[in-house]
């Protein structure tokens, strides 16, 4: 099924050998600090949600700003999503699973018709994807993974952002 709605950011030419290596050196200290910070924050469990985030942003949404907004509502119905067959399963047994299972088909169907895309996107499908593995799904704190999610795509956003106002002010005029 698609996996990428209408409105993705398009993709950027590939960085030289020597820019390749910078970047791989700013994303290793950025991730090593999300790393550092996370884990004050966040359980074991929770804290790849803001990797995951950061993973989907840049490579689907090219680290566009403007993308954001779309990649955090999405994550966090891909969250709802995986956590309310969880919930329904708890209340109501194998009815709620389902339940579960019919809304998880509907949200697909919906993403598919890109019908509401700010919500039913591929970020949604990623996450619902990975929330939703068994090992995940039965183990994680769903409001810790939301929280987690929403302070990466901030941490890893004003990372992005101020490096990217660092290099305009510092580069060569284009």
């Amino acid at each position: 099924f698609i996996m990428t709605d209408a409105t993705s950011a398009p993709a950027a030419a590939a960085p030289g050998p020597v820019a390749g290596l910078g970047i791989l050196a700013i994303v290793v200290v950025w991730v090593f600090a999300w790393a550092i910070i996370g884990t004050m924050l966040f359980s074991d469990l929770t804290l790849f949600g803001g990797f995951l985030l950061l993973w989907h942003w840049a490579n689907l949404e090219a680290l566009e700003i403007k993308r954001m907004p779309a990649t955090i509502a999405g994550a966090l119905v891909g969250i709802a999503l995986a956590w309310q067959v969880v919930y329904l399963t708890q209340q109501m047994g194998s009815t709620g699973t389902i339940i579960g299972l019919l809304i998880m088909v509907a949200a697909i169907y919906l993403q598919i018709i890109a019908a509401i895309p700010f919500l039913f996107n591929a970020a949604a499908m990623l996450f619902l994807t990975v929330a939703a593995a068994p090992l995940i799904q039965l183990k994680v704190d769903f409001v810790g993974l939301a929280i987690s999610t929403v302070v990466g795509a901030v941490f890893f956003g004003a990372a992005v952002e101020g490096l990217k106002r660092i290099a305009a002010r510092f580069g060569p005029a284009a």
